[in-house]
């Protein structure tokens, strides 16, 4: 079958080491979160996927040809990794589906652990997923160049059950000082590298954008002035 990739860019914190990282030495720990972002994206016949990498993990989201995002919850799913240095594979592990909101499906398979240690040019990483719901492609296998994210990205996305213990913590947008959950409906949850912070709404989002040392480096209290606004 023939896939065609996209490669995006590149964008590199700082020199990563080249020492081999087997599953000894970065086993797997699913109770860690894994950030998202853009990443490689690969086509094949049916579905569109795309896979993400981080220092600490990696995401896979697939969508099918309605543009839909694929419940992942009953797919099976292995990531190899090879190493710039050999043909061989590297290493295997499987992937896990991500945690979802009460009511919600899986629509993304990870992996958490440290790959830190995979080097940043040249490594590349074969992803077999099985399980797929449309009959006429039940597999897909497919390679992209492990490339790792800007951690200073900044992502946007709903928050889920499992940000319910910060939300409640935080209580107010830092932003316009809102009741997060209130009236405003569901916080939107913003994140840059392994930092998450929770808005009242989309509207507060530009702030962020524009500044978002202010925010991120400092602890997630309301601003006072100008953060408040007409909603």
């Amino acid at each position: 079958m023939r896939m065609t990739c996209w490669k995006f860019l590149i964008c590199l914190g700082g020199a990563l080491g080249l020492g081999f990282v087997g599953p000894s030495e970065a086993q797997q720990s699913h109770d860690h979160a894994v950030p998202t972002h853009a990443g490689d994206q690969t086509q094949t016949k049916l579905y569109h996927f795309e896979a993400a990498f981080s220092k600490a993990g990696l995401k896979l989201t697939a969508h099918g040809r309605d543009h839909k995002a694929i419940d992942v919850s009953g797919l099976s799913a292995t990531a190899t990794f090879y190493h710039p240095s050999s043909a061989k594979p590297w290493f295997t592990q499987k992937l896990r589906p991500g945690v979802a909101g009460q009511g919600q499906a899986s629509t993304s398979l990870e992996l958490a652990m440290d790959l830190s240690k995979v080097p940043a040019k040249g490594a590349r990483v074969s992803f077999h997923v099985s399980g797929l719901p449309d009959p006429a492609e039940p597999t897909a296998t497919f390679t992209v160049p492990f490339t790792l994210a800007d951690e200073q990205a900044i992502t946007v996305g709903p928050a889920t059950r499992a940000d319910e213990k910060a939300i409640a913590a935080l209580k107010v947008c830092p932003v316009s000082g809102e009741e997060l959950g209130g009236e405003m409906g569901p916080p939107v949850k913003v994140t840059r590298g392994g930092s998450s912070i929770f808005l009242c709404c989309k509207n507060c989002l530009k702030q962020v954008q524009a500044n978002p040392d202010k925010f991120f480096t400092a602890p997630a209290t309301p601003h006072s002035g100008s953060g408040h606004h007409d909603h």
